[in-house]
């Protein structure tokens, strides 16, 4: 019996930190003291408010974390670590040299940055180094000589000299690779998206934690099974279109029409796309837009 409480007891406290935020939260606030919610989030690259509200709440209520008002006007909240909080400390140390050890040894994700303008490319590059091993091309035929296999993400812009993004794109099959895409773009979209073999379309210029939380949402879909993977990207897809063409243009194209119904088959194929796609993306933008209405 003793065996089987011990069992529930590491169940029970694995639970309390094993949402994808939850272990970063603790290990900042361990290393910076009290923080505010703007704080954190500038201090978690990557997070998106929702998230951390969410994550923040579950930890509050865990009673690991404590939330206080410090001002009413303006309102200032800051949160900090219970004692019990402050006692996961070793805990998590050991966690940290655990993976050291073991998880470490493949080394980070690489992503791949391909635009004609070499300050754009060095400039997303520069945003996702910190995270990734960032590679840069500056040519459509150079992004080909760089794609392998080791290329988990690759961020794209899609109007270059040459070999557009686009022509990149059909040679990916010939390649037989399979990663990621992120279209980086000043292209306005249209319906031709649709057809798009991407994950996720961004127009320029993107912002920095969008461009982040975009390439670290679609990195997470790329360990998916195919059919969450492609709800994903047609939602990424749909969402986008509703963005940027009107109503009237979106009812009367087949293309759009065909995105819906797949969509649909989707939904009813699959057990539970949302929760699979919120596991996935773990409350990142493209979760959002699956609980948008129809």
């Amino acid at each position: 019996m003793t065996g089987d409480r011990d069992v529930a007891t590491v169940v029970e406290t694995v639970n309390l930190i094993s949402k994808k935020w939850h272990p970063a939260i603790i290990q900042t606030l361990l290393e910076s003291g009290p923080l505010r919610f703007s704080e954190l989030k500038t201090s978690l690259d990557g997070v998106s408010g929702k998230v951390l509200t969410d994550s923040l709440e579950d930890l509050v209520e865990s009673g690991l974390v404590h939330r206080e008002v410090v001002s009413e006007s303006p309102k200032r909240v800051e949160y900090e670590l219970t004692p019990h909080g402050h006692d996961l400390q070793e805990a998590i140390e050991a966690l940290a040299t655990w993976g050291d050890r073991h998880l470490r040894s493949d080394g980070p994700p690489t992503v791949l940055v391909v635009d004609d303008d070499p300050r754009l490319a060095e400039m997303h590059a520069s945003w996702l180094a910190d995270r990734y091993d960032v590679q840069t091309a500056y040519s459509g035929r150079a992004a080909l000589e760089l794609l392998t296999d080791d290329v988990d993400v690759l961020v794209l812009d899609r109007r270059m000299p040459g070999m557009s993004g686009e022509d990149v794109l059909e040679k990916l099959k010939i390649l037989d690779v399979d990663p990621g895409v992120v279209m980086l773009t000043a292209v306005e979209p249209t319906f031709d998206v649709v057809e798009m073999p991407i994950d996720d379309y961004v127009v320029k210029p993107g912002l920095k934690n969008e461009v982040i939380e975009t390439v670290a949402a679609v990195l997470e879909r790329t360990s998916l099974d195919d059919p969450v993977r492609e709800y994903l990207a047609l939602a990424a897809k749909r969402s986008l279109l509703r963005a940027e063409t009107p109503a009237v243009s979106r009812e009367d194209n087949a293309s759009y029409a065909t995105l819906v119904d797949r969509l649909e088959q989707l939904e009813t194929d699959l057990d539970d796309p949302v929760t699979a796609a919120e596991t996935a993306a773990e409350g990142q933008t493209v979760t959002e837009l699956l609980t948008t209405d129809g």
